[in-house]
């Protein structure tokens, strides 16, 4: 007669109970560190709110720059303001404070304290000099928001104009801005669909870079015309539509050129 084995029972309900045991605790230990995770981020949560207040009231200097919202670039009133076109800087407005527009065509940072930023407006261009100091009301986070816009941005720039030590070669304009504000009206796209340096390049700079084993960026017809808006800012598209302006205006004084 057989029987089966009594121990069976009892070590298959221990081994159940030590998998409960084993469970329930990992549990628990899991219940935990989550716990102080969630507990971690949301005080690191509740310091960076306590220290983006301090840092916009440590700036005195914030009003001199930011972007301005939708409802203020909208013009519902006379401002007074008086603009400055950038191919009038020149010597003779040395020392003079002006207000510009342009767009932002090239971001420098140099350091903390200082920043270089070429405006284009139309075929003219002009350098614009950032530098930390509390006697010309730039801060460091002034200078940090000028390099964070983005290319192709339109920027609003005031300040005085100044003479350089050496002739600039990067801009049209024999002179500096020392910027004392800064305001972004409208803030391109981080990643612009063409590259207005790549849209602009001659077939000549294309010869002599393949001469020197270089490989440049070449923007298609089927990519200017998609994006158009950008294409038209390159110099050679610039001076195109300003000759057609000017033969279309001597042709309104001169009919009898038609």
């Amino acid at each position: 007669m057989s029987s089966e084995p009594a121990p069976a029972p009892a070590s298959a309900s221990t081994e159940e109970l030590e998998a409960d045991l084993s469970a329930a605790t990992i549990s628990k230990k899991q219940l935990k560190k989550d716990a102080r995770k969630a507990e971690k981020a949301g005080k690191a949560s509740q310091r960076q709110q306590q220290q983006q207040p301090q840092a916009e009231e440590a700036d005195p200097f914030a009003a001199n720059y930011g972007d301005v919202p939708v409802e203020e670039i909208q013009s519902k009133a006379i401002s007074g303001r008086s603009w400055t076109d950038i191919g009038d800087l020149d010597e003779a407005a040395a020392g003079r404070s002006v207000l510009i527009r342009g767009s932002a065509q090239t971001l420098r940072p140099v350091s903390k304290k200082m920043a270089f930023v070429v405006l284009r407006q139309s075929m003219s261009t002009v350098q614009c000099v950032l530098v930390a100091s509390a006697d010309a009301g730039v801060s460091t986070q002034m200078v940090r928001f000028a390099t964070s816009l983005s290319k192709e941005s339109i920027v609003d720039v005031e300040g005085v104009v100044t003479l350089p030590k050496e002739p600039l070669k990067a801009t049209t304009q024999q002179v500096e801005i020392q910027v004392r504000k800064v305001y972004c009206i409208n803030r391109a796209i981080p990643t612009l669909p063409i590259n207005l340096e790549d849209a602009a390049r001659s077939e000549a700079e294309f010869e002599k870079a393949e001469q020197n084993g270089e490989k440049l960026v070449r923007v298609l017809q089927d990519t200017r015309l998609n994006y158009r808006a950008i294409d038209l800012r390159t110099p050679a598209n610039q001076a195109i539509f300003r000759i057609q302006c000017h033969v279309e205006n001597v042709s309104t004084i001169c009919p009898c050129l038609y």
